[in-house]
């Protein structure tokens, strides 16, 4: 009787320590696993939206009306983007920066205006991001038509 009681008492343990292995595999696993994707993640998200998910400041590009623009230059005041664009700089859309969202100012041509040229002008030849209060960073249109 006694070698049945041990036999029971050896089983007993052994069958609790191959779940503690598994719960020990997957726990390391996923400490190597997490950095990895959180890397890949950010990564991701630096390419898609030129900048760093935990940053605060300006991208090196703006997509607006199906165009780049890069930038940002130094900052300006609303009056001064106003007298470079000849008009009134105005809301026309909104740019990821960061983990939030921005709004995009421009002085948009008319569609007429962007039609009249061969091969049609682009929407904008610059378009700006807030900074703070009074300033806009701009951004100017890369590339040709």
């Amino acid at each position: 009787m006694s070698e049945q009681v041990a036999t029971r008492l050896v089983s007993s343990r052994s069958r609790g320590r191959p779940a503690r292995r598994s719960a020990l595999r997957l726990l390391s696993a996923s400490l190597v696993l997490l950095p990895v994707i959180a890397a890949l993640l950010t990564g991701w998200y630096h390419a898609r939206f030129h900048t760093w998910p935990w940053s605060s400041s300006l991208p090196d590009r703006v997509t607006y009306c199906d165009r780049d623009y890069t930038g940002p230059g130094r900052p300006v005041t609303w009056a001064e983007a106003d007298v470079l664009e000849s008009g009134t700089v105005r809301d026309v859309g909104r740019a990821r920066v960061g983990v939030r969202e921005q709004s995009i100012y421009a002085n948009p041509l008319s569609e007429q205006a962007r039609e009249r040229a061969d091969p049609p002008l682009p929407c904008a030849m610059a378009v700006y991001l807030r900074t703070d209060g009074d300033r806009v960073a701009p951004y100017v249109l890369s590339g040709g038509p």
